[in-house]
């Protein structure tokens, strides 16, 4: 009997294992209503919440948002970890949830940070050129309904035309300055070619970075770390962006700009032992 609940295991291990990436298990709302909504609960599994105890202990605050990639690892922004890549445990990840200030939902987990790896050419040649981290997790995942992996492009181009709806997630403030949402939202927000992102600023982008978004469409604080995605043709999300930095929260003529996932798969493939990107 023993050796049967042992087979079954592995087997469920490597199933899951197995499960592609990019699915929606529970389909988001894809309607494209400007300034943002809640999302419909569990509709982007792959999003995690990133929380930072005090040194003293005590509550977990949200400190950014992040993204499954794996069963053992979450990508994030490296300015949401800068001066902390010593120090995992004082962060926690957070899967599987809708509302933030939970602590029991239903098959949301938490987990504890082994290792903090911050891309090496972070603030090169720009301040937030390259702005990845990755972070490896205590325990691997098991993939849900609630938790799955996004998919990351190797190549984007056919995802990022101008004007093509993309969508931002996360537990990030309304507006700026204002109070962060306990309830995940997603706003869509049109992708901006590169000329369109360096004539909105001049001299601070690079090929490690897109711009999406337009007056009164935005990601905002809170959000950093977090998810800009886009629906292949396939049905597949792919994670183009990490929310990384702009000039205020929606303003006119300063579209957020993100870090270009698809520029640093060397850094998740040298990283994770394993080519992720596809």
């Amino acid at each position: 009997m023993k050796a049967t609940v042992i087979l079954l295991s592995v087997v469920a291990a490597f199933a899951s294992a197995q499960i592609p990436c990019g699915n929606t298990p529970i389909p988001p709302n894809e309607s494209r209503i400007v300034g943002g909504q809640p999302a419909k609960p569990y509709s982007w599994p792959w999003q995690a919440e990133m929380c930072m105890t005090s040194t003293l202990g005590g509550a977990c605050a949200l400190r950014c948002g992040a993204t499954i990639i794996d069963q053992n690892w979450i990508m994030c922004a490296s300015h949401c970890v800068d001066g902390y890549t010593n120090k995992p445990q004082r962060f926690h990840l957070k899967v599987g949830t809708y509302d933030y200030h939970s602590v029991n939902e239903a098959g949301e987990v938490v987990t504890n940070v082994t290792q903090i790896i911050m891309h090496p050419q972070y603030h090169t040649p720009h301040e937030y050129s390259h702005d990845m981290s990755l972070l490896r997790l205590s325990q691997p995942l098991t993939f849900t309904d609630h938790i799955q992996p996004v998919c990351l492009p190797l190549d984007e181009s056919n995802l990022l035309v101008e004007g093509t709806p993309m969508y931002v997630t996360g537990w990030g403030a309304t507006s700026e300055g204002g109070p962060v949402s306990s309830q995940l939202r997603q706003v869509v927000v049109p992708s901006l070619n590169m000329t369109h992102c360096e004539n909105e600023y001049p001299n601070q982008v690079d090929d490690t970075m897109i711009c999406a978004g337009r007056k009164g469409v935005d990601s905002c604080q809170g959000d950093s770390g977090g998810p800009l995605v886009t629906k292949h043709p396939d049905g597949r999300w792919f994670q183009a962006g990490i929310v990384s930095w702009g000039q205020g929260c929606a303003e006119k003529g300063h579209a957020g700009v993100y870090a270009r996932v698809s520029s640093m798969c060397d850094f998740v493939k040298s990283t994770l032992g394993k080519d992720v990107c596809q």
